[in-house]
């Protein structure tokens, strides 16, 4: 793996450092690249502006990321590219407990030098921005109860019997126009 995406938060200057870059897909999906379970069906490399820097003896991770993956539609089943984006927030110290109270709770403790796996980094936070139900359109009409047809595509071909339906009788009712 590429040391771009290794980051030793001991060796950070105290400006900082900056990503504003492309994750590809292929090394997110590469299962033999870090711990995270990797990610299957991507559909684009994940962009990533993404800011390391120390504060007050703890590391800051901060930034923002976004990309596709292939889904299926909850409602009518049918795949398509899932737009998802997300932050990432992540509070790191090296060695022991916090003398910052506030941040003491939300740190996650890391043995120096600190090393950090970004690639691990963004599997973690596209996996905990995973939705079970997804829609490929609010306008999405699903599929047919009766018959099964996507709804979207072709209309119900079921035919359907309302004769016990509570307003059934209306439809027998004559207007003049």
């Amino acid at each position: 793996m590429q040391r771009r995406w290794i980051v030793t938060l001991q060796d950070l200057s105290a400006a900082g450092r900056q990503w504003d870059a492309d994750m590809p897909a292929t090394l997110l999906e590469d299962s033999a690249v870090g711990c995270v379970d990797a990610l299957s069906d991507l559909r684009s490399d994940f962009h990533w502006q993404l800011t390391a820097r120390p504060k007050n003896g703890v590391y800051l991770l901060d930034g923002e990321w976004r990309g596709a993956m292939l889904r299926n539609c909850s409602r009518c089943t049918a795949p398509f590219d899932w737009q998802v984006s997300g932050r990432t927030e992540r509070v790191y110290q090296l060695g022991g407990p916090s003398s910052v109270d506030e941040e003491s709770d939300s740190c996650e403790q890391l043995a120096a030098p600190g090393e950090i796996n970004l690639v691990d980094l963004l599997r973690e936070d596209i996996w905990l921005a995973w939705k079970s139900d997804v829609i490929c359109g609010d306008s999405c009409k699903g599929l047919c109860q009766g018959c099964g047809v996507n709804l979207n595509i072709e209309p119900c071909q079921c035919k359907q019997d309302n004769s016990d339906h509570p307003f059934a009788a209306l439809s027998s009712l004559k207007f003049d126009g």
